[in-house]
């Protein structure tokens, strides 16, 4: 019996060490640009206009974010000099804008209305060219070459930076050449990028993120930048190349088609399909849910209530996606936990 315990204990410690809540991995396209844009702050150029937008805004420095409270869009372009990148910051109230810092490089700059640019050209989510932006377009840079040495003192030469306040947003318009960036990409390279902006509606800070988990202490979880060509995206030769730098679980939507790595291959399918199979597989998991004992039946509850609000969401999202995936992984614990618990009762009432 002492064996048959030990061995429930030895599963749940398996079971808890290899299993990991599903990455979700955000993926931009920059596309060549025709004509370079002028860097004015206006972003009125054609090739913002033929760019992918990109709106993704989950909440800042959380695990397992939500929705952002700021609204944030982007568009990234290049060409041989270098890279562009256009942002806009929705503002209701563009008189509360906080906006004090006007000298370069001041280490209190986040404490403004701004924004937290972040380029890695080795893709590797360790080091990365970082530049802060508030809405007065004055700059901050620093380049982090591992977890441990910044250089405080980089200063690139030929980045160019505009900003402009409008009625309901600020923008930000900028070049970053690639000698300043320190490597040149070409169609089909993968480097790493994130957009993190700050506000202070009523004195409180608000943060988001445009790549779930993405902040300066995880360039792990930064998105991916997949420089496309004239021909377009292909996504099955993007989602091979995620597969060699990215660790899984992971999950990236590119599309309607959601491509995923669960260390066993590379799988993709509509997004609703995965949603719904999720679904399915948590309720095949309480319905197996039995001689739950007593004390813990509120928290089955809990995680039956908390699977009900998820289903009953009309709106088929990522961030559905990735609350039913986070939700399996804790109904699956809890299983095991139920398994060991009643293992463990049958054990010591024979040895009695």
């Amino acid at each position: 019996m002492k064996t048959k315990f030990l061995l429930s204990v030895f599963l749940l410690l398996i079971v808890t060490m290899l299993s990991a809540a599903m990455r979700e991995v955000s993926f931009y396209s920059p596309v060549p640009a025709k004509i370079p844009p002028v860097i004015d702050g206006k972003l009125d150029d054609p090739c913002w206009r033929e760019a992918a937008e990109y709106t993704a805004s989950y909440e800042y420095f959380k695990t397992n974010p939500g929705p952002g409270k700021l609204r944030n869009s982007f568009r990234i372009v290049y060409d041989n000099c270098g890279l562009y990148l256009a942002v806009i910051h929705y503002e209701p109230d563009v008189k509360a804008i906080r906006k004090n810092i006007t000298n370069r490089d001041n280490p209190d700059l986040w404490t403004d209305d701004c924004a937290e640019l972040y380029i890695d050209p080795q893709a590797q989510g360790i080091g990365f060219c970082k530049f802060t932006v508030n809405a007065l377009g004055t700059v901050a840079d620093e380049l982090r070459l591992d977890g441990n040495v910044t250089r405080q003192d980089w200063d690139p030469v030929g980045v160019i930076v505009r900003t402009r306040i409008e009625s309901d947003r600020w923008t930000i318009e900028g070049f970053f050449p690639w000698e300043d960036l320190g490597a040149k990409a070409k169609p089909g390279d993968i480097w790493m990028f994130c957009h993190v902006r700050y506000a202070w509606p009523g004195g409180k800070f608000v943060g988001t993120t445009s790549s779930p988990g993405g902040n300066y202490a995880a360039a792990g979880n930064f998105g991916y930048l997949c420089f496309s060509g004239e021909s377009g995206v292909d996504t099955v030769r993007i989602a091979k190349l995620l597969q060699e730098k990215a660790a899984p679980p992971w999950c990236v939507l590119i599309g309607d088609g959601l491509i995923c790595n669960t260390g066993d291959g590379l799988r993709k399918c509509p997004l609703r399909d995965a949603v719904r199979e999720q679904k399915d597989q948590l309720e095949r998991c309480f319905s197996e849910l039995k001689n739950v004992p007593p004390k813990y039946r509120k928290e089955k509850s809990r995680l039956q209530e908390e699977y009900r609000k998820l289903a009953e969401e009309k709106e088929i999202s990522m961030q559905q996606y990735r609350s039913l995936d986070s939700l399996l992984e804790r109904v699956r614990r809890f299983q095991w936990k139920m398994k060991l618990e009643n293992e463990y009762n049958t054990v010591t009432e024979k040895e009695r």
